[in-house]
């Protein structure tokens, strides 16, 4: 019995699960062909920095229903698996784990408003666990996600100007 009591006091003390579900959106200064790739795993490494996906399965990353990657450094690197990318929507899906700290289903749409304008729409629900699951999801307060939506909004456009 003594090595129960022992098992259970080393045990580290977690807080309780954290979910949080938010939605943003920007508008972009190209069509919704345009700005659809920009989204997939390799589209992101033209305006996010930083950015480096490897191929889990197949060999090499598609923008397509059941491809796996990896993403970020050691300690913070996380599994990616795509479950949707309809080219006819501009619409994608992903779940992303992080096994140490959360995981998260990212929704990704993009709609037309002319042959050069779009809206991106963005929602991110996030499941938190581990150590400090609240700190995590402070991260996704509304004012925090509506300030990532700001500098999506900003890079991309960047990124946009510096192709013409």
């Amino acid at each position: 019995m003594s090595w129960l009591i022992a098992l259970v006091n080393a045990a580290p003390a977690h807080e309780t699960v954290k979910q949080v579900s938010r939605t943003g959106s920007f508008e972009l200064p190209c069509s919704a062909d345009t700005a659809f790739p920009l989204f997939s795993p390799e589209g992101e490494r033209d305006w996010v920095r930083g950015w480096s996906p490897t191929p889990v399965f197949p060999d090499r990353i598609e923008f397509a229903r059941d491809t796996v990657f990896r993403e970020g450094s050691s300690g913070e690197e996380a599994v990616w698996t795509i479950v949707d990318a309809d080219w006819k929507t501009h619409r994608a899906e992903y779940v992303r784990l992080a096994p140490d700290s959360h995981t998260a289903r990212i929704v990704v749409k993009v709609e037309p408003l002319g042959a050069e304008r779009s809206r991106v729409v963005v929602n991110y629900t996030v499941t938190a666990f581990g150590e400090r699951p609240a700190s995590f999801v402070a991260a996704f307060s509304e004012e925090a996600y509506a300030a990532k939506m700001r500098d999506w909004q900003k890079q991309i456009s960047a990124y946009l100007e510096s192709r013409d």
